[in-house]
């Protein structure tokens, strides 16, 4: 037996703050088509050997450490594993999460567990702060408990984004440890929430992006981009929203998608010369 499954990435978040003490949030961003985590789980021993990061094996451990505590036995006797991502570690795109959810998941399936994935979730968010990589829109979402707080239809969008320090390599773990939040910034948090849902009801743009703007720009005092303030104008300039990867280096715009043919020439000319890297499009 063999089992495939495919994570894709969380290009960064829409909103990423906290609504009181030891209450975090984000809402993640829709799911990328581009970057994706493959992880192959097998029972065939020709099955090529392990290829896991650390953490991976952490959801492995985890996992089975639910077998023996619910008595399950194990269908089979060896599992073999392989696991390949196509981008980097540490730039925002939810790399951890889509390697260990990309495991439990996989796991799932060849043990029948049929665990919902608000449980795997909850597991994941064991190891390390997650991301919802197994739901394609956005949640509402604690990172810490991997507990879904809220859904919600997000307003359809164009994504346009790159790396905004190819040089740099954030520490998930680090940076989520040390995001603290004023009690002005909390309440500014619950509002930006507060609006960000009604405009999803009403299809309204123009407070949708600028609710994410916002979150931008507060994040920016605890993990500051490269350039930041330049894409701040040309997201106002074009009325665009402005999104970032809040534990990692890719931000980007947010557009109406039939106006995207306005404006995609534009946006590679412009980071192409203040951050000499490639822009992506969805």
């Amino acid at each position: 037996m063999t089992i495939k499954v495919t994570t894709y990435a969380k290009i960064g978040e829409l909103l990423q703050g906290a609504f009181g003490k030891s209450q975090p949030f984000l809402v993640s961003n829709t799911s990328s088509k581009l970057f994706k985590t493959t992880t192959v789980v097998s029972t065939n021993p020709s099955q090529e050997g392990i290829r896991l990061g650390s953490k991976a094996k952490q959801a492995i451990e985890l996992f089975c450490s639910l077998l023996d505590d619910d008595n399950i036995i194990p269908p089979v006797e060896h599992i073999y594993f392989n696991q390949q991502r196509n981008f980097q570690i540490g730039k925002g795109l939810s790399s951890s999460s889509t390697d260990i959810l990309g495991v439990l998941l996989a796991l799932n399936e060849i043990y029948k567990t049929n665990y919902p994935n608000k449980f795997l979730y909850n597991l994941a968010s064991q190891i390390e702060p997650t991301d919802p990589c197994l739901d394609l829109d956005a949640l509402l979402f604690n990172q810490k408990s991997g507990e879904i707080i809220d859904t919600f239809s997000p307003i359809p969008c164009s994504m346009l984004y790159f790396d905004s320090d190819r040089k740099m390599n954030i520490d998930t773990i680090k940076i989520s440890q040390n995001r603290k939040y004023s009690e002005n910034q909390v309440l500014e948090f619950q509002n930006l929430y507060s609006n960000l849902k009604k405009s999803t009801k009403n299809n309204d743009y123009a407070t949708f992006f600028e609710c994410t703007t916002k979150s931008a720009v507060i994040n920016q005092t605890i993990l500051p981009k490269k350039n930041f303030t330049l894409l701040v104008d040309f997201a106002v300039e074009n009325k665009c929203g402005l999104f970032v990867a809040h534990s990692g280096t890719f931000m980007g715009l947010l557009i109406e998608p039939h106006r995207l043919s306005s404006i995609d020439l534009k946006a590679k000319d412009f980071v192409s010369k203040h951050w000499n890297t490639s822009l992506f499009i969805e």
